[in-house]
């Protein structure tokens, strides 16, 4: 079985399981009151919006990889990683104003039409609160044993912590030019963080060796970081038809993701631009993108990726997990790689 299908596979059952379980928090919402039952409606539709769950698909293919099954504990278990993920997302939608997420509006744009921007964002915080919680309240229904589950709850709850953290950073590189250690320190909290919780939860939960714990976590890590710079390159320089949007979304509100933070060491011109006052808008987009191709910056990132990638590959052929899994998680990466040729 293809990696492909092995992620399409375990992410329905994810979704099944997700959609029982938000389809009994809407009810009781709606008993509670009619406008707390709407936005349980509306959550229910954010996070059933489809896709591949890579976190909780990590979740589950490393719990297979020791345990040699997914059961139903686990499965729930991939849930709260889905749930955790999604509370992220409602937030990261608010910080980054962001108007759409896999297809659809995002909660706080729903609820902006209501009565305004202000009941929007906060109706659309409360509701990632609400997410959180709930993810939270499926890995304590798992049905593993209790010392597994407080350990889980305590990977939860570092992994949001450091992402908030991170994303306080992310906000801050918006007004300030990060060097790269900068960069590092908020990316290793952000995609690299919510690859290690998901990862370690499976292991943990499958009684995985302990000299794994360290080796998976450390591979989760480098995978985060190449997930993270290779998103940010598709970002800036993938087409719309490649993409479904326009390019260079995140530039034009002054992120500056590892490309450029590396073009504006290399290039004078792109460090003014970033340093500068002046808006930047879509028409400065094919200027800025090659500045960053003709001093080499894409290139370095794309290096930067296959190191990170052949560490985590490294790493996860030392672990005792099960062969296939092992295979899935270095296809994974192997595509990743590949892929990076797509975008110049």
């Amino acid at each position: 079985m293809s990696y492909k299908k092995t992620l399409e596979g375990l992410s329905r059952l994810v979704d099944d399981d997700l959609r029982e379980r938000i389809r009994i928090v809407a009810e009781e919402g709606e008993k509670y009151h009619p406008f707390v039952g709407e936005v349980c409606r509306a959550v229910e539709d954010y996070v059933l919006r489809g896709g591949i769950r890579m976190a909780s698909c990590s979740t589950l293919i490393v719990y297979q990889g020791y345990a040699g099954r997914t059961d139903e504990s686990a499965i729930k278990a991939g849930t709260a990683i889905d749930l955790y993920r999604q509370s992220i997302l409602a937030h990261d939608d608010i910080a980054d104003a962001e108007l759409f997420r896999r297809g659809g509006k995002t909660l706080h744009k729903i609820f902006e039409e209501k009565f305004g921007e202000h009941f929007g964002i906060g109706t659309a915080i409360f509701a990632g609160n609400v997410l959180y919680s709930l993810s939270l309240d499926a890995i304590m229904r798992s049905g593993f044993e209790q010392n597994k589950i407080a350990e889980a709850v305590g990977l939860l709850a570092t992994g949001y912590q450091e992402v908030n953290e991170s994303q306080m950073l992310d906000l801050l590189f918006e007004y300030k030019a990060p060097d790269v250690a900068e960069w590092s320190a908020m990316t290793g909290k952000r995609a690299a963080s919510l690859f290690e919780t998901s990862m370690l939860m499976g292991a943990i939960l499958a009684s995985a060796p302990k000299k794994d714990l360290t080796m998976l976590g450390n591979a989760a890590v480098h995978m985060g970081y190449a997930f993270d710079i290779q998103d940010d390159i598709i970002d800036t320089f993938a087409t719309k038809e490649q993409y479904g949007r326009d390019p260079g979304g995140d530039l034009t509100k002054r992120k500056k993701p590892l490309h450029v933070i590396l073009a504006m060491q290399k290039d004078p011109r792109v460090a003014s631009i970033f340093q500068g006052k002046s808006k930047i808008t879509e028409d400065d987009i094919p200027r800025i993108t090659a500045m960053i191709r003709d001093c080499g910056a894409l290139d370095e990132a794309k290096t930067i990726i296959r190191k990170h990638g052949k560490e985590a590959k490294s790493l996860i052929a030392m672990t005792e997990m099960n062969r296939e899994a092992k295979e899935v998680f270095i296809a994974l990466i192997e595509y990743v790689e590949e892929s990076l040729d797509w975008y110049n």
